[in-house]
């Protein structure tokens, strides 16, 4: 059949062309047979380039899932192995715990429960051992005679151990070359209510509590002073005879998440006005304060009658007796010429923070 529609294709040719292209139609024809044979070989070696294809692929993929479960199995032997270090490293750690907490017990003083810092560490002749401070006569554990023996194996232990932090609230431990530096900023070390008529001792992390829930301080809460305005002021009512010793309530403040405190009192003629901060002599040398005394709805500019203080604040670990010796003083004779000019016999001491 194809060949009959091709001869019928040839009739129609024109024969003026195929004289002039030199070709007969039989030529055409058997160049059309090689195209059809070309395009066979072509499809032929199109589908065994296929086969190739999809066998690389299919090796490539088996390739890929040996690594996959080699990575696989790799990963659980590493973990397998990390757990195993671990589970070691627990026992080593326990273990030396357990021997250091056994240390411990041999060198805890049996009369104030406390482990030695330093020594000498004092030895009865049967080995029990006793602080230089509870040393006595006798031995507090077997009452023979302590006389002079001191441990030297004790002092070595005490050397390298670990100490807990002497401040209850505190769960820190260390060295004992870095013990004493760290318990002069705890943040849970001990300090004395800034208002003269309170002695209580508290940790410092509850300070500002302690003073906005009792009657140490006329605030509920300390008021925030803003990083952009870094300025505060507070009011103080003078409601005795000017002639009469006075203690103000604190007023409570913070700025950068540490604590203030202004503290105002009268002592003979002179008012003492301190800014206290809530923090080591250390951090206290970090900040600036400008403090003034005015009247009362006064500011800085319009004030009549003013006085001032320029310096670093009171750190809370001065001794509370010289706190108002560094801040700002005023006689009698200033502060009077304030109060005539102010309501209610009132003052205000308005203050600005600054960074050295």
């Amino acid at each position: 059949m194809d060949a009959i529609l091709l001869s019928i294709r040839y009739l129609f040719v024109d024969a003026d062309d195929m004289r002039n292209e030199g070709k007969s139609p039989g030529d055409d024809k058997k160049e059309i047979e090689e195209s059809d044979g070309e395009v066979i070989d072509w499809k032929r070696q199109a589908e065994m380039l296929n086969r190739l294809l999809e066998k690389e692929k299919q090796e490539h993929d088996e390739k890929v899932m040996v690594l996959e479960n080699k990575k696989e199995e790799t990963s659980r032997i590493h973990e397998e192995e990390i757990g195993c270090l671990k589970t070691k490293m627990k026992e080593v750690t326990d273990k030396h715990k357990h021997v250091f907490d056994q240390l411990k017990e041999k060198v805890e003083c049996p009369v104030c429960l406390e482990i030695p810092r330093s020594g000498p560490v004092h030895v009865c002749p049967n080995g029990h051992i006793v602080c230089k401070q509870c040393k006595t006569g006798s031995c507090p554990t077997c009452r023979v005679c302590m006389g002079d023996g001191k441990s030297l194996l004790a002092l070595t232990v005490i050397d390298n151990i670990e100490h807990n932090c002497k401040f209850v609230d505190c769960e820190e431990i260390f060295a004992v070359d870095k013990l004493e530096g760290h318990e002069k900023i705890c943040k849970r070390r001990t300090v004395t209510c800034p208002h003269n008529n309170c002695s209580e001792k508290i940790a410092l992390s509850k300070l500002l509590d302690h003073l906005n829930k009792e009657t140490c301080s006329l605030d509920s809460r300390p008021k925030v002073i803003g990083s952009s305005s870094k300025s505060g002021r507070a009011r103080f009512i003078l409601t005795d005879n000017l002639n009469s010793d006075f203690i103000w309530q604190v007023r409570t403040f913070t700025y950068e998440d540490n604590g203030f405190a202004v503290i105002t009192e009268k002592v003979d003629n002179l008012f003492y006005i301190t800014m206290v901060m809530f923090e080591s002599e250390i951090e206290c040398s970090k900040y600036q304060i400008k403090m003034e005394v005015q009247e009362w709805l006064s500011t800085r500019q319009d004030s009549e009658v003013s006085f001032r203080f320029c310096g670093k604040p009171c750190s809370i670990d001065r001794e509370k007796k010289n706190l108002k010796y560094h801040g700002l003083t005023v006689n009698t004779i200033g502060m009077e010429k304030i109060l005539r000019k102010s309501k209610e016999s009132s003052f205000t001491v308005s203050f600005i923070f600054s960074e050295k």
